[in-house]
Protein backbone atom coordinates (compact mmCIF):
# COMPACT_ATOMS: atom_id res chain seq x y z
CA UNK A 1 0.00 0.00 0.00
CA UNK A 2 1.64 3.42 -1.14
CA UNK A 3 0.86 6.00 1.32
CA UNK A 4 2.61 9.01 0.23
CA UNK A 5 0.55 11.82 -0.50
CA UNK A 6 0.18 13.76 -4.13
CA UNK A 7 -1.05 17.84 -3.96
CA UNK A 8 -4.29 17.75 -6.53
CA UNK A 9 -5.09 21.54 -6.01
CA UNK A 10 -4.79 24.33 -4.12
CA UNK A 11 -5.99 27.62 -3.98
CA UNK A 12 -4.08 30.83 -3.05
CA UNK A 13 -6.39 33.20 -1.42
CA UNK A 14 -5.50 37.34 -0.58
CA UNK A 15 -8.52 38.74 1.18
CA UNK A 16 -8.69 42.74 1.47
CA UNK A 17 -11.29 45.73 3.11
CA UNK A 18 -13.81 45.89 0.51
CA UNK A 19 -12.87 48.06 -2.44
CA UNK A 20 -16.16 48.67 -4.46
CA UNK A 21 -13.98 50.26 -7.08
CA UNK A 22 -11.69 46.68 -7.71
CA UNK A 23 -13.25 46.56 -11.24
CA UNK A 24 -11.09 49.59 -12.37
CA UNK A 25 -8.25 47.62 -11.77
CA UNK A 26 -8.54 45.14 -13.97
CA UNK A 27 -6.00 46.76 -16.50
CA UNK A 28 -3.32 47.07 -13.65
CA UNK A 29 -3.79 43.18 -13.22
CA UNK A 30 -4.17 42.44 -16.55
CA UNK A 31 -0.16 44.02 -17.12
CA UNK A 32 0.90 43.13 -14.29
CA UNK A 33 0.26 39.43 -15.57
CA UNK A 34 -0.16 39.22 -19.01
CA UNK A 35 3.07 36.96 -18.98
CA UNK A 36 1.05 34.12 -16.86
CA UNK A 37 -2.57 34.86 -17.71
CA UNK A 38 -4.74 35.43 -20.73
CA UNK A 39 -5.36 38.66 -21.51
CA UNK A 40 -8.17 40.63 -21.84
CA UNK A 41 -10.00 39.62 -18.49
CA UNK A 42 -13.60 38.62 -18.49
CA UNK A 43 -15.61 41.29 -16.57
CA UNK A 44 -18.86 40.74 -14.75
CA UNK A 45 -21.11 43.56 -15.41
CA UNK A 46 -23.22 43.67 -12.20
CA UNK A 47 -23.48 46.93 -10.43
CA UNK A 48 -20.85 47.47 -7.35
CA UNK A 49 -23.35 47.80 -4.84
CA UNK A 50 -24.16 44.07 -4.98
CA UNK A 51 -22.46 41.00 -3.60
CA UNK A 52 -18.72 41.76 -2.76
CA UNK A 53 -17.99 38.18 -3.06
CA UNK A 54 -19.08 37.78 -6.61
CA UNK A 55 -15.76 38.05 -9.11
CA UNK A 56 -15.78 41.62 -10.68
CA UNK A 57 -13.25 39.77 -13.57
CA UNK A 58 -11.33 36.58 -13.90
CA UNK A 59 -8.85 34.43 -16.59
CA UNK A 60 -7.68 31.41 -17.07
CA UNK A 61 -3.63 31.00 -16.74
CA UNK A 62 -1.96 30.63 -20.52
CA UNK A 63 -1.55 26.69 -20.03
CA UNK A 64 -4.93 26.44 -18.55
CA UNK A 65 -4.52 24.56 -15.04
CA UNK A 66 -4.91 27.96 -13.06
CA UNK A 67 -8.03 30.23 -13.06
CA UNK A 68 -8.04 33.92 -11.21
CA UNK A 69 -10.80 35.57 -9.96
CA UNK A 70 -10.83 39.37 -8.17
CA UNK A 71 -14.00 40.30 -6.11
CA UNK A 72 -14.64 43.27 -4.56
CA UNK A 73 -12.58 41.57 -1.43
CA UNK A 74 -10.33 38.56 -2.54
CA UNK A 75 -7.71 37.75 -4.93
CA UNK A 76 -8.57 33.75 -5.38
CA UNK A 77 -6.23 31.83 -7.19
CA UNK A 78 -7.11 28.17 -8.11
CA UNK A 79 -5.23 25.65 -9.17
CA UNK A 80 -5.69 21.80 -10.66
CA UNK A 81 -1.86 20.11 -10.66
CA UNK A 82 -1.30 17.53 -14.20
CA UNK A 83 0.66 14.33 -13.14
CA UNK A 84 3.90 16.24 -13.65
CA UNK A 85 3.40 18.96 -10.70
CA UNK A 86 1.60 16.37 -8.22
CA UNK A 87 4.27 13.85 -8.09
CA UNK A 88 6.57 17.02 -7.15
CA UNK A 89 5.97 18.87 -3.80
CA UNK A 90 8.77 21.37 -4.82
CA UNK A 91 6.85 22.27 -8.06
CA UNK A 92 4.02 23.29 -6.57
CA UNK A 93 5.75 25.14 -3.58
CA UNK A 94 7.75 26.54 -6.18
CA UNK A 95 4.54 27.84 -8.69
CA UNK A 96 2.94 29.27 -5.36
CA UNK A 97 5.80 31.73 -4.17
CA UNK A 98 6.70 32.47 -7.88
CA UNK A 99 2.26 33.09 -8.30
CA UNK A 100 2.21 35.32 -4.46
CA UNK A 101 5.34 37.54 -5.59
CA UNK A 102 3.45 38.60 -8.97
CA UNK A 103 -0.30 39.46 -6.88
CA UNK A 104 1.25 40.95 -3.86
CA UNK A 105 2.69 43.19 -5.85
CA UNK A 106 -1.47 44.14 -7.01
CA UNK A 107 -2.92 44.54 -3.77
CA UNK A 108 -2.66 47.71 -1.31
CA UNK A 109 -0.59 45.98 1.47
CA UNK A 110 -2.61 48.12 4.32
CA UNK A 111 -5.95 47.14 3.16
CA UNK A 112 -5.06 43.22 3.53
CA UNK A 113 -7.44 41.22 5.76
CA UNK A 114 -5.63 38.33 5.38
CA UNK A 115 -3.71 35.14 3.70
CA UNK A 116 -4.41 31.69 3.10
CA UNK A 117 -3.54 28.55 1.40
CA UNK A 118 -5.62 25.64 1.28
CA UNK A 119 -4.28 22.77 -0.53
CA UNK A 120 -5.75 19.14 -1.51
CA UNK A 121 -3.45 16.31 -0.55
CA UNK A 122 -4.56 12.82 -1.56
CA UNK A 123 -3.44 9.38 -1.86
CA UNK A 124 -5.00 6.62 -4.12
CA UNK A 125 -5.71 3.25 -2.84
CA UNK A 126 -7.52 -0.16 -3.21
CA UNK A 127 -11.20 0.74 -2.37
CA UNK A 128 -11.62 -2.15 -0.39
CA UNK A 129 -8.88 -0.94 2.05
CA UNK A 130 -10.05 2.34 2.64
CA UNK A 131 -11.89 1.52 5.37
CA UNK A 132 -10.07 -0.68 7.49
CA UNK A 133 -7.05 2.34 6.68
CA UNK A 134 -9.31 4.59 8.21
CA UNK A 135 -10.75 2.44 11.32
CA UNK A 136 -7.36 1.04 12.54
CA UNK A 137 -5.52 5.10 11.93
CA UNK A 138 -8.48 6.74 13.92
CA UNK A 139 -9.97 4.45 16.32
CA UNK A 140 -13.59 5.23 14.81
CA UNK A 141 -15.96 2.59 15.66
CA UNK A 142 -18.41 3.38 13.03
CA UNK A 143 -16.16 3.31 10.33
CA UNK A 144 -16.64 -0.54 8.44
CA UNK A 145 -16.87 -2.42 5.72
CA UNK A 146 -20.36 -0.96 5.30
CA UNK A 147 -19.23 2.78 5.77
CA UNK A 148 -20.00 4.80 2.72
CA UNK A 149 -18.44 8.18 3.70
CA UNK A 150 -16.12 9.54 6.39
CA UNK A 151 -15.30 12.88 7.26
CA UNK A 152 -12.71 13.93 9.67
CA UNK A 153 -12.31 17.69 10.86
CA UNK A 154 -10.28 19.55 13.38
CA UNK A 155 -9.38 23.47 13.87
CA UNK A 156 -6.15 24.96 16.05
CA UNK A 157 -4.30 28.25 16.60
CA UNK A 158 -0.61 27.28 14.73
CA UNK A 159 2.15 28.72 15.14
CA UNK A 160 0.46 32.41 17.18
CA UNK A 161 -0.33 34.58 14.05
CA UNK A 162 -2.10 31.28 12.14
CA UNK A 163 -5.22 29.09 12.02
CA UNK A 164 -4.78 25.51 10.81
CA UNK A 165 -8.06 23.49 9.64
CA UNK A 166 -7.78 20.05 8.47
CA UNK A 167 -10.31 18.23 6.74
CA UNK A 168 -9.66 14.23 5.89
CA UNK A 169 -12.10 12.33 3.60
CA UNK A 170 -12.98 9.70 1.82
CA UNK A 171 -13.06 10.03 -2.61
CA UNK A 172 -13.48 9.05 -5.80
CA UNK A 173 -12.57 10.69 -8.99
CA UNK A 174 -13.50 9.58 -12.53
CA UNK A 175 -10.30 9.05 -14.84
CA UNK A 176 -10.58 11.74 -17.79
CA UNK A 177 -8.90 11.63 -21.13
CA UNK A 178 -7.89 14.61 -23.59
CA UNK A 179 -9.66 14.44 -26.87
CA UNK A 180 -6.53 16.07 -29.20
CA UNK A 181 -8.78 16.67 -31.99
CA UNK A 182 -11.43 18.29 -30.14
CA UNK A 183 -9.43 19.25 -26.77
CA UNK A 184 -12.13 17.75 -24.54
CA UNK A 185 -12.16 15.89 -21.70
CA UNK A 186 -13.68 12.35 -21.63
CA UNK A 187 -14.01 9.65 -18.77
CA UNK A 188 -12.30 6.90 -19.58
CA UNK A 189 -14.56 4.12 -17.46
CA UNK A 190 -11.91 3.99 -14.89
CA UNK A 191 -12.74 5.71 -11.15
CA UNK A 192 -10.00 6.12 -8.56
CA UNK A 193 -10.85 5.58 -4.90
CA UNK A 194 -8.56 7.22 -1.93
CA UNK A 195 -8.58 9.57 0.86
CA UNK A 196 -8.48 13.29 0.41
CA UNK A 197 -6.74 15.70 3.01
CA UNK A 198 -8.04 19.49 3.06
CA UNK A 199 -5.17 21.68 4.49
CA UNK A 200 -6.10 25.21 4.89
CA UNK A 201 -3.93 27.40 6.82
CA UNK A 202 -4.84 31.27 7.20
CA UNK A 203 -3.67 34.71 8.93
CA UNK A 204 -6.99 35.86 10.99
CA UNK A 205 -5.04 35.45 14.33
CA UNK A 206 -2.22 38.10 13.44
CA UNK A 207 -5.15 40.32 12.14
CA UNK A 208 -7.02 39.95 14.67
CA UNK A 209 -4.75 40.89 17.36
CA UNK A 210 -4.98 44.45 15.14
CA UNK A 211 -1.60 43.49 14.10
CA UNK A 212 -0.57 46.21 10.66
CA UNK A 213 0.17 44.00 7.49
CA UNK A 214 3.61 42.43 7.69
CA UNK A 215 4.82 41.07 3.92
CA UNK A 216 6.48 38.29 5.78
CA UNK A 217 3.53 36.52 5.94
CA UNK A 218 3.34 35.88 2.53
CA UNK A 219 6.56 33.46 2.51
CA UNK A 220 5.85 32.65 6.61
CA UNK A 221 2.37 30.62 5.16
CA UNK A 222 4.13 29.34 2.43
CA UNK A 223 6.90 28.19 4.60
CA UNK A 224 4.43 26.72 7.35
CA UNK A 225 2.23 24.73 5.09
CA UNK A 226 4.86 22.99 2.88
CA UNK A 227 6.43 22.47 5.85
CA UNK A 228 3.46 20.10 7.24
CA UNK A 229 3.21 18.88 3.44
CA UNK A 230 6.76 17.82 3.23
CA UNK A 231 7.22 16.44 6.97
CA UNK A 232 3.74 14.80 7.90
CA UNK A 233 2.22 11.44 6.56
CA UNK A 234 -1.40 10.79 6.08
CA UNK A 235 -1.55 8.69 9.25
CA UNK A 236 -0.37 12.18 10.90
CA UNK A 237 -3.29 13.87 9.18
CA UNK A 238 -5.91 11.53 10.28
CA UNK A 239 -4.80 10.61 14.38
CA UNK A 240 -4.07 14.75 14.41
CA UNK A 241 -0.21 14.45 14.64
CA UNK A 242 -0.35 18.25 13.39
Amino acid sequence: MNEKLYISNSQLVISYKRDISIRKKVFDFEDGLKSEFKVPFRTVAIPDELDPNIPRFESESIHGFSRLAVSQNRINLSTNYDEKFKSSIEKVEEYLIQKIELLSTLTKIDNIEFIAYVIELGVIFDESQINSFIKLNTGVFAVSEECRDFSLLYSKQFNEDFYLNVKCSKFNEQEMTLNLETQSLRPTGNIKYGISVVLDINTRPFFEKNKSFDPYLYSKTNSLAFNIIKNKSLIDFLKGNI
